[in-house]
C-alpha cells in the first residue's frame, strides 16, 4: 500500500513539473512574439512612413514595451519622422536597456562612449556593453573588446579583448574577425600564430571587409613574421580599392609608381592617387600633388599640386607642409610669400620632416625685421591649427 502511495505521489509530481515546464515554454513563446502594433510599425518604417511607425510605437513605449522604446529612441537619434533630439533618444533607449533589452544596452553603451545625448562616460559605456555582450550581442562584444584593448573605462586587458573579439568573430562579425586576426599576428592576448591570423583575416576579407583586405596586403608586403608575397599584397589592395577604399587606392598608386609587385606604370599610379585624393585621403592628396609637380602620369601643373598639398598639409601631413613651404618660397603654383613659406616650414619642422628645421632657420635669417614678427605670429597660428602629434 505504501509503495502504491509513493508511486502515485511521484506520478503527481512529475505531472505537475511537466505542466509547469509546458506552461513556462508557452509563456516564453508568448513573450517572444512581438506586439501586433510593433510589427505594423516595422512595416511602416520600412516603407519610410515614419509618422505611422511613430504613431504605433509611441503608445507601446509609454506602456513599457522595450522594443518600442528602443525604436522610438532610435527615431529621435536618426531624425526619422521627428526632430533630432539625442537627449530624448537617450531617455527612451535607457528605458529599454533597463529592461535587459540587448540592442538598447549596446546603443546606450555607444552613446555613453561618444557622449551622444548623455555625458561621455567610459565606465558606464563599458557597463552597458558588458550586459549586452553577455547576451551574445556581437556588436556589443566588438565594442567592448576595443575598450579592453585600449583600456578605456576598464582595466586594459589583451586577454579580455581577445575573448570578446573571438566571441563576436565566431558569429561572423567581420570587424571582429579582422581585429582577431591582427591580435594573432601581433601576439596580443594570444600566442603569436600566423596560421590563425591569416585564417581570421581571410575570413573577413573574403566576405568583403576592406580593412581585413588592407591588413592582409600590409602583412604580405611588410611584415617580417610572414613570408612576403607582393602579388598577394597587390591583389588584396586591389580588392579593397575596388570597394572605393581610399587607403587601398593610394597604396595601389604607390605600387604602380614604384613598380613594387607590379609593372611600373605612372599613368595608373596617377589614376589611383586621383581616386584616393577625391575622397580627401591625405596621403592620396600628397601623392597626387607630387605627381602634378613632376608631371608623373599627367601634365605638370603647379597650381593643382599646391591645391592638393594644401588639403594634406591642413590635416597635418608633414611632407605636404614642407612642399607647401617650398611652393610659397619659389612662387610655383601660388603667389610668392616668404612669411607663409616660413610658417609652413615651421610646422613641418615640428613634425620632424627632414631638413625642415634647417630650411626654416635659413629663411628666417633672410627675412626683414618686420616680416620676422609676422612670420613668428603666423607660424604659431599654423602650428596650433595644422600640427598633428603622431
Amino acid at each position: 500500500m505504501k509503495k502504491l502511495i509513493s508511486q502515485l505521489v511521484a506520478l503527481i509530481l512529475i505531472t505537475c513539473f511537466s505542466s509547469l515546464s509546458l506552461a513556462a515554454t508557452e509563456n516564453k513563446k508568448k513573450k517572444a512574439e512581438p506586439h501586433p502594433d510593433y510589427v505594423k510599425g516595422l512595416t511602416a518604417y520600412k516603407e519610410n512612413d515614419f509618422a505611422t511607425a511613430l504613431m504605433l510605437w509611441f503608445p507601446l513605449a509609454e506602456q513599457g514595451n522595450a522594443e518600442a522604446q528602443f525604436k522610438v529612441g532610435q527615431m529621435y537619434l536618426d531624425q526619422k519622422g521627428q526632430r533630432k533630439d539625442p537627449s530624448e533618444a537617450a531617455y527612451w533607449v535607457a528605458k529599454a536597456a533597463k529592461q535587459n533589452y540587448a540592442p538598447a544596452q549596446t546603443l546606450l553603451g555607444q552613446m555613453y562612449l561618444k557622449g551622444v545625448g548623455v555625458k561621455a562616460n567610459y565606465k558606464k559605456s563599458a557597463s552597458w556593453l558588458l550586459k549586452a555582450a553577455r547576451q551574445k550581442d556581437n556588436e556589443a562584444q566588438f565594442v567592448l573588446a576595443k575598450l579592453y584593448y585600449y583600456g578605456d573605462g576598464v582595466r586594459q586587458s589583451y586577454k579580455k579583448a581577445a575573448y570578446w573579439y573571438k566571441e563576436a568573430a565566431k558569429k561572423n562579425h567581420l570587424e571582429s574577425q579582422n581585429s582577431l586576426g591582427l591580435m594573432y599576428l601581433n601576439g596580443d592576448g594570444f600566442k603569436q600564430n600566423n596560421r590563425k591570423a591569416i585564417k581570421w583575416l581571410e575570413k573577413a576579407a573574403n566576405a568583403g571587409n576592406a580593412n581585413a583586405q588592407i591588413n592582409l596586403a600590409e602583412m604580405y608586403l611588410n611584415n617580417d613574421k610572414v613570408k612576403q608575397d607582393k602579388t598577394k599584397a597587390f591583389n588584396w589592395y586591389e580588392k579593397a580599392a575596388s570597394q572605393n577604399n581610399a587607403e587601398a587606392q593610394n597604396k595601389l598608386g604607390e605600387m604602380f609608381y614604384t613598380g613594387n609587385g607590379v609593372k611600373k606604370d605612372l599613368k595608373k599610379a596617377f589614376k589611383w592617387f586621383e581616386k584616393a585624393a577625391k575622397q580627401n585621403d591625405l596621403e592620396g592628396n600628397y601623392n597626387l600633388g607630387r605627381a602634378y609637380v613632376h608631371g608623373y602620369g599627367t601634365k605638370q601643373d603647379f597650381n593643382k599640386a599646391v591645391a592638393n598639398f594644401h588639403k594634406a598639409a591642413e590635416k597635418g601631413h608633414g611632407k605636404a607642409q614642407m612642399d607647401l613651404g617650398v611652393a610659397y618660397y619659389t612662387g610655383k603654383g601660388t603667389i610668392p610669400d616668404s612669411v607663409k613659406a616660413y610658417a609652413w616650414f615651421y610646422v613641418a619642422a615640428a613634425s620632424n620632416v627632414k631638413d625642415a628645421r634647417k630650411t626654416k632657420n635659413a629663411l628666417y635669417e633672410k627675412l626683414p625685421a618686420a616680416d620676422k614678427k609676422k612670420a613668428i605670429k603666423l607660424a604659431t597660428e599654423y602650428k596650433r591649427k595644422y600640427f598633428v602629434r603622431k
